[in-house]
């Protein structure tokens, strides 16, 4: 029979809420592969860290256990793992064997390069997140609360939920321009215009653009 060392991680961030639904989730996941594989669970380590902390205490814990008793390390995804190009492939040429639910045939190339994309989307929220307190800062907003990445992600938050607002006021207006026989961006724009309507900005006149933007699926 296959024998598993389970291993789950949320963020530092969400340390409150270790027994909620992320790691949940990711338990689930783990239990109903090695259900399927006919396998058992001999331990399970969760922990709250930093996916780029690869100095994870539980972590640590979870592959001397694998390593002890011959077991594959087992997570739900390979972000949980970790989010450190170096330490995957490392990790992946060593002895210790691992699977991720999500990517059961994970092999090392394919580990190098989900690895590399990983830590190069942690980078970009990074930027995104310094070049958004910026943004506020020059705006005069004050950052001096205990979490100013959160006050900044719950700012992005609202306006994104202010564009879902506004297009979803703005939708049934357009389609009902649209099945009076107005077929161009242009002239439903215009339409716009002459009806008195604003764009999200403020502006009086519409413009192609404008009309696209609330027109397609993913602008939301």
């Amino acid at each position: 029979m296959k024998q598993f060392v389970a291993y789950a991680r949320v963020s530092s961030a969400q340390k409150q809420k270790i027994d909620g639904l992320g790691i949940d989730a990711q338990n689930h996941s783990v239990a109903e592969y090695v259900k399927k594989q006919g396998g058992m669970i001999v331990a399970s380590y969760t922990e709250a860290e930093s996916g780029a902390n690869n100095d994870r205490p539980m972590l640590a814990q979870a592959m001397a256990t694998a390593k002890k008793h011959k077991c594959c390390l087992l997570v739900a995804r390979l972000d949980r793992l970790s989010r450190d190009s170096v330490f995957l492939i490392t990790l992946k040429k060593s002895e210790l064997e691992f699977k991720c639910v999500d990517m059961p045939e994970l092999d090392n190339f394919s580990v190098s390069l989900y690895a590399i994309l990983a830590e190069r989307e942690r980078s970009l929220a990074s930027i995104r997140t310094r070049a958004a307190l910026l943004a506020a800062k020059r705006r005069g907003v004050k950052l001096g609360s205990p979490d100013p990445e959160r006050s900044v992600k719950l700012m992005l938050a609202g306006a994104q939920a202010a564009k879902n607002e506004f297009k979803a006021k703005m939708l049934p207006v357009v389609n009902e321009i649209k099945a009076t026989g107005v077929k161009t961006l242009q002239g439903v724009a215009d339409a716009l215009t002459r009806r008195g309507y604003t764009t999200r900005q403020g502006k009086t006149t519409w413009h192609p653009g404008s009309v696209r933007y609330l027109l397609l699926k993913n602008s939301v």
